[in-house]
């Protein structure tokens, strides 16, 4: 007993969707239109109409949904967007009151550096501890300001890899929206282009299609 590769299967499936939703949609308008005519003409007439009915609606989504990928509005929104403006140019504009304020403000920012002093003619031991005194204290100061650069380096070093993450997020979204574009995001509008080929023949010339189908059916 042969063995069915169920992935592969449905990878093969969703390839063939374009194909199979254009065969599907002729299938069930004609299908429709048979249980609604009388003559096979009329069916083939009703049919068309049907397709070019989906067809149009088909390629309205898929425009749609173009402008979707690329972040612009829906064409009911602009339309809403287009009535707003032209109601707001009957209203009355609104007076505009003006607030003057001004305020003016200085404030100098310093770090504050304790040296301490000997009086003069103090003892040599005197001097020698107050110069080691002032020398542990700038040490301490110097290790401080260390300790913030260093910090302030890992803050900045942080935001550029937060920033490069979240460029390499958006260049792969862009990628991957091109891709939809240039690769897969046609096939919605050529299955309605193919419903709309078909619809237009039908409704044109049904008694022909009839004939050709009566022959080969």
């Amino acid at each position: 007993m042969p063995t069915i590769r169920w992935r592969t299967l449905l990878a093969l499936l969703k390839d063939a969707w374009p194909t199979g939703l254009a065969l599907g949609g002729v299938a069930l308008s004609f299908f429709v239109s048979w249980l609604f005519s009388v003559t096979l003409s009329a069916a083939v007439r009703h049919a068309g109409t049907m397709l070019q009915v989906l067809g149009l609606a088909t390629v309205a989504i898929g425009l749609s949904e173009m402008r979707r990928l690329f972040g612009r509005p829906s064409l009911r929104r602009r339309v809403a967007a287009w009535f707003r403006r032209v109601i707001a140019t009957f209203r009355t504009p609104e007076p505009i009151t003006l607030q003057a304020s001004g305020s003016f403000s200085a404030a100098w920012f310093g770090e504050a550096r304790v040296v301490r002093g000997v009086p003069p003619g103090a003892p040599l031991e005197d001097r020698v501890a107050v110069l080691e005194d002032n020398l542990g204290r700038l040490r301490d100061e110097l290790d401080a300001k260390e300790e913030k650069i260093r910090r302030e380096m890992a803050t900045v070093r942080e935001g550029l890899e937060h920033e490069s993450q979240e460029r390499r997020v958006e260049n792969q979204r862009m990628a991957q929206t091109v891709e939809e574009v240039a690769v897969g995001g046609l096939h919605l509008e050529f299955v309605g282009l193919i419903w709309l080929v078909l619809g237009v023949l039908g409704t044109s010339i049904p008694d022909e299609i009839a004939a050709f189908l009566r022959l080969t059916l």
